[in-house]
């Protein structure tokens, strides 16, 4: 599938032995050829200050949906709190054609490594010079199709390293699995993610986690644990949960040193009265 001349822009014409090439040998640019995968905004549409939209009237399909892109974008900005470089964003509008407004497409959540300014409205491919390295789609009854059979060729002609895809409620009548991974190979062309070792997992080589599905819910772990990685939520959960174990464990150290101090004072005093005995005994001796 053919690139785009430069990030971002539209191909122009080509020249062929100095005449200009006819039109049906013209590249057409990645917005007309995936035209099917292209987002269209419902009204009423909110634009910025250059035209493009980036707010419209659309509804969140369902209640698992929006948790399984916001987990993985709560997640992510957890793990790479301390780095700057390191973007995630949940039904972000992603332009990838300079001054064409139709060239949009909406990922439930994508991730972006190595930009520093961070979009706000959206994320505008001329901008920021850098194609998302991982997006998800978390398929619904309305949309699934595009997702599966038009999205992919339109994520692979732009150079989007991984491809995910979340059946949370079992919509696909392809007889697809709930979590299907796609990594794009050298070729330009989709492969299926590596299997971890433990089962029912898949490897994300771009987070350099394995994905998997616990009770229902999309969810990421670092290689070889059994633990999930918590999200901001969860995040700040177990935070009050260590402070409050950590005040116990205070609480209980101070007790027992208030009994070691006890003790010890005890033992002095029976010491001191040791001393008192022997010195009653020696002066009734002599």
């Amino acid at each position: 599938m053919r690139q785009p001349t430069a990030p971002g822009d539209v191909a122009g014409p080509v020249k062929a032995s100095g005449r200009m090439a006819a039109a049906a040998d013209l590249p057409r640019p990645v917005s007309v050829v995936h035209a099917r995968a292209l987002y269209q905004p419902v009204p009423p549409v909110d634009r910025d200050e250059d035209g493009y939209p980036y707010s419209d009237s659309s509804v969140v399909e369902s209640t698992r949906h929006h948790r399984a892109r916001s987990h993985l974008v709560d997640v992510l900005r957890t793990r790479y709190a301390d780095r700057g470089d390191v973007f995630a964003a949940a039904e972000l509008g992603f332009y990838f054609e300079r001054g064409n407004r139709s060239a949009l497409v909406v990922p439930d959540a994508m991730v972006v490594f190595g930009i520093r300014d961070h979009p706000d409205l959206s994320y505008k491919l001329w901008e920021h010079g850098k194609v998302p390295d991982l997006v998800l789609e978390v398929l619904s009854k309305r949309t699934w199709r595009k997702d599966v059979y038009d999205k992919p060729g339109l994520y692979a002609a732009l150079g989007v390293r991984e491809y995910w895809l979340f059946d949370a409620y079992g919509v696909r009548r392809d007889g697809g699995e709930s979590i299907q991974a796609l990594r794009l190979s050298a070729s330009g062309d989709w492969l299926p993610a590596a299997t971890a070792r433990t089962a029912g997992a898949l490897v994300s080589e771009v987070l350099g986690l394995e994905v998997l599905i616990q009770e229902g819910e999309l969810r990421f772990r670092e290689p070889g644990s059994d633990d999930v990685l918590p999200d901001a939520v969860e995040s700040a959960r177990l935070r009050e949960q260590e402070a409050a174990r950590a005040d116990r464990e205070a609480a209980r150290a101070d007790r027992e040193a208030a009994r070691a101090e006890q003790e010890a004072a005890r033992a002095e005093a029976a010491q001191r009265r040791i001393v008192e005995l022997e010195d009653r005994l020696q002066h009734q001796g002599n």
